[in-house]
């Protein structure tokens, strides 16, 4: 009878735990077994695993002070990390505003510089092409100035040659002034100006009266002497006119040249500044998103742990009226066998606890 009663008890008391590892069911009825006679020894028996079940919720519930004493820590530690992230997160994205207004200050002025820079470029094209036209006029005027000059000169030479010729040379050389005129004429069609007065002088050498009146022929050859030194003079005033355009056009290229050669060594240094605020906010960029992924991650890891230690104060909670449950029963168990001998009632009452 007193083996059944046991047998009821020990099925009653086994479990499991994390913290104390109970004999066998199979060892404790070898154990009644042997001692079924010995009341005392039972009754060992029970107060030991009293003592192992008071040792078991001893320990676990030290292990569960100390988990929770680990748990807040690390909660503590994520909510620092937490802390830190958002901090960090909300310095970046103060920042992110005045990087973009600072890149785009850079780049407008980059732009700015480049579209200074092109609008030289275009300058120095304009005064070239407007020096190319006044030179080729200048040059044109020149190679006018020197015909007519020549002409001059050969009017001149021939009317000379009136002075000493015979009265046969002198008919030629009229003959040969005239055709000097036609040609003179035909090369240099436009009547204005030095062209109108050359023509005309040549046309005084023509006079047949010239032969015959050395004063009026020497009159003559002043006019045509006179009309050259005139040429000379403004081929000299162009000659210096066209010196000074071709300094004032070399010293407009020089400045807008030099110019250039500044806005070149600004604008290559807006553009590493540019690279330089591109590739800062980039970084900056990418910090703001790693600082709030770390937020998500915390959040989740203290959410985690919060979890865990509920489940495990939630465990603790039921293992500990488990022990109690096992406790109360070992105890009445106790009281049966500590007072002799079973009556019929403790048997009674053995038999209810199965």
């Amino acid at each position: 009878m007193k083996l059944l009663v046991l047998l009821c008890i020990i099925q009653g008391l086994t479990f499991s735990t994390s913290s104390v590892n109970l004999t066998s069911e199979k060892t404790i009825l070898q154990t009644i077994q042997v001692q079924e006679n010995n009341v005392e020894r039972v009754l060992q028996f029970i107060r030991q695993l009293q003592v192992d079940i008071n040792a078991a919720q001893t320990e676990h519930t030290t292990y569960l002070q100390n988990r929770n004493g680990q748990i807040t820590q690390y909660i503590t530690e994520a909510d620092q990390a937490l802390a830190k992230a958002k901090q960090q997160k909300a310095q970046d994205e103060a920042q992110l505003p005045l990087k973009e207004e600072e890149l785009n200050d850079k780049r407008a002025q980059g732009e700015t510089k480049f579209a200074e820079k092109q609008r030289n470029l275009d300058r120095i094209a304009a005064l070239t092409a407007e020096r190319e036209e006044t030179k080729k006029a200048y040059d044109q005027r020149r190679t006018e100035i020197v015909g007519l000059l020549a002409a001059l000169n050969q009017g001149k030479k021939l009317i000379q040659q009136i002075k000493t010729g015979s009265v046969f040379t002198q008919q030629e050389i009229f003959a040969d002034i005239e055709h000097h005129h036609k040609k003179f004429v035909q090369r240099f069609p436009d009547r204005r100006g030095f062209n109108s007065l050359v023509s005309l002088s040549l046309a005084m050498a023509q006079d047949s009266t010239l032969k015959s009146d050395q004063s009026a022929l020497e009159k003559v050859v002043q006019v045509i002497e006179d009309l050259a030194d005139s040429l000379f003079q403004l081929q000299k005033q162009e000659m210096e006119a066209d010196d000074a355009r071709e300094a004032a056009f070399q010293q407009a290229i020089a400045r807008l040249e030099i110019a250039n050669q500044s806005l070149e060594g600004a604008v290559a240094y807006l553009h590493a500044q540019i690279l330089r605020l591109e590739q800062s906010l980039l970084e900056l960029q990418n910090d703001i998103a790693t600082q709030a992924q770390m937020v998500v991650n915390k959040q989740n890891e203290k959410a985690d742990w919060l979890n865990i230690q509920r489940d495990e104060t939630k465990s603790y909670g039921k293992q500990t009226e488990n022990r109690k449950s096992q406790l109360d029963l070992l105890g009445e168990t106790e009281n049966v066998f500590s007072k002799g001998p079973l009556t019929p009632e403790q048997q009674s009452f053995l038999q209810h606890l199965k």
